[in-house]
């Protein structure tokens, strides 16, 4: 009869630990952290993403596109009749496509516009900040990044002010900008590419009706490179704009 009530005892205790449940508290993330979580997420989607220069594709359009072009060859293998016709409007379009090539710029064009201009929302203040050197940046206490060896950081600093009586949504990581730095040494060099929450080529979040934030960019350049006198420029489309820092 006590075995039978140890064993009626054991079993309750196993319920009530099941249906209670028991373990460690689930970790509470800072606005930062699920910032830099999202970053990461879009910077993964988007590496692996062939449609991404045409930006996000819907894969039912694609397959759509697919299947017409195997209706069109199907129509021409039925049409053998039209062939030569076929050729001789390819042979024109060809040629007219040459002359329309030959008249586009094949140098990328330059403009000065201002950086917030440059970046697509002219409605923000951006201004330069300076720039310091570092081998290693941190971001909080939940993100950091190396140079490597032989090399530092130039890390550009900037604001974001916003003077309007509105809130502005920002989306740079979404713009497709390329940010390039050119140093005194004469070479060019372009941003990197950072999971960073706060950095200028990948910030999303909103800037408050007059407020500010503060963003970097991350140019990595050999130990003892000179950083006065940075030439800045964003390319947009095959289009370089030069910004006066």
């Amino acid at each position: 009869m006590m075995g039978r009530n140890i064993k009626m005892a054991a079993v309750a205790f196993t319920a009530i630990i099941t249906l209670t449940g028991c373990g460690t508290k689930l970790y509470d993330m800072t606005d930062a952290e699920q910032g830099l979580i999202a970053n990461y997420s879009a910077y993964v989607v988007a590496k692996h993403n062939i449609y991404q220069q045409d930006g996000m594709t819907n894969a039912t359009e694609k397959r759509g596109d697919m299947e017409d072009a195997d209706d069109t060859e199907k129509v021409d293998e039925a049409s053998p009749d039209n062939s030569l016709s076929q050729d001789n409007k390819t042979s024109e379009a060809g040629n007219d496509k040459s002359s329309n090539s030959q008249k586009e710029p094949s140098a990328t064009q330059e403009k000065k516009v201002s950086l917030a201009e440059a970046t697509g929302y002219g409605s923000l203040e951006i201004t330069y900040d300076g720039v310091n050197e570092s081998d290693v940046y941190n971001e909080g206490s939940y993100y950091s990044i190396t140079a490597g060896s032989g090399n530092t950081f130039a890390v550009m600093k900037f604001t974001l002010k916003n003077p309007t009586d509105e809130d502005i949504n920002v989306d740079m990581f979404g713009n497709a900008r390329t940010y390039k730095a050119t140093f005194p040494d004469g070479k060019e060099y372009t941003a990197e590419g950072t999971f960073l929450t706060y950095s200028l080529n990948t910030f999303q979040g909103t800037v408050k009706a007059h407020d500010a934030v503060d963003v970097v960019l991350l140019f990595k350049i050999p130990q003892g490179t000179a950083c006065d006198n940075i030439k800045m420029s964003v390319i947009k489309d095959n289009e370089k704009s030069l910004i006066e820092l």
